[in-house]
């Protein structure tokens, strides 16, 4: 990740940040540098050739913090007594700059995982969960229509090309976290403490998929377009998105075997109205019946056609 466009500020607190990527290629929001001796050992992250492993700087004897666990925004029930007196003085300059209009917290979080993962703001109604080995990762979308969020080379516009790959993961049951309190209780009484996940077993595919980046972008050095948009997954925050029933028209297509669609003996099966496209479906479909990987290149290609139409709308009114 380029330096520069990894310095942010946070939308909860306004602090200075940086985003790095970690060991696991997942990414975290790191503070400056802090002397390690008296940030507690589970705190402590350093970097290794602009990787963030967790501990101290065994060179330098510094660390950096995770800045959700120091954001004045959000509540540390836990806070060792050791950082008190910076988050202190965090909350002071926060709300200094709130009071001279610098600064309009974004909304007030109520637990660090909201900072460590701010949601996107074009999140849609319908989130799939992403899993991998038990990491979980909230979409903001349905998970075949994730966007590379590269930026195109040439255009400086975001990529169009999309990350789902079907013969790369599939859907299984998986463990929901623990959530305490009522509404973690309730929860496990709806769902059993289970819940479908699209799940990536093969590392190698799921680091494409963590950095959400389509197969042209992966390790190019591209710049990102639009902020890293999975977010760990919360079972308090996110509990409407969670699946108790498998989502249909994922199936791969079969190997080695001659793909025969028919009506079937009561011609309830329907094929893609799209020509050239061999997917179907068992049930009664009305007629212009699409599949969804056909849906969503229609989608695309209406997003580009808007898109064109409002710059060649502007263009002329200049």
């Amino acid at each position: 990740m380029l330096r520069r466009l990894a310095a942010d500020r946070c939308k909860y607190c306004d602090t200075p940040i940086e985003w790095f990527e970690r060991y696991d290629s997942l990414r975290i929001p790191l503070s400056p540098e802090f002397p390690a001796g008296p940030v507690p050992q589970r705190m402590q992250w350093h970097l290794a050739k602009g990787v963030a492993y967790p501990g101290r700087d065994p060179f330098t004897g510094y660390c950096r913090i995770p800045h959700p666990a120091i954001c004045p925004a959000a509540e540390h029930p836990d806070l060792p007594e050791e950082l008190q007196d910076v988050v202190a003085r965090l909350a002071v300059r926060m709300r200094g700059r709130i009071d001279r209009g610098e600064f309009a917290p974004y909304i007030e979080p109520v637990i660090e995982e909201q900072v460590a993962s701010p949601d996107p703001d074009e999140a849609q109604q319908v989130r799939h969960v992403i899993s991998y080995h038990g990491t979980l990762r909230l979409a903001p979308c349905e998970v075949h229509e994730l966007r590379c969020i590269s930026t195109f080379s040439g255009t400086q516009e975001r990529c169009e090309n999309g990350v789902f790959d079907v013969e790369e993961g599939k859907w299984e049951e998986v463990d929901i976290p623990y959530a305490p309190g009522r509404q973690g209780q309730q929860i496990l009484n709806l769902t059993g403490g289970r819940m479908w996940a699209w799940v990536v077993n093969d590392f190698t595919f799921l680091r494409r998929w963590w950095k959400q980046q389509c197969v042209d972008h992966f390790e190019s050095g591209a710049p990102d377009h639009v902020t890293f948009e999975l977010i760990q997954f919360h079972p308090l925050l996110h509990d409407d998105y969670i699946l108790t029933e498998r989502p249909e028209g994922y199936e791969r297509a079969p190997v080695g075997q001659d793909i025969v669609i028919h009506d079937g003996p009561t011609g309830d099966k329907a094929l893609c109205a799209t020509p050239g496209c061999w997917h179907s479906t068992v049930g009664k479909q009305p007629e212009g019946w699409r599949c969804w990987e056909c849906e969503r290149v229609e989608k695309r290609r209406a997003r580009v056609h808007r898109r064109w139409g409002q710059t060649a709308s502007g263009s002329s009114a200049w």
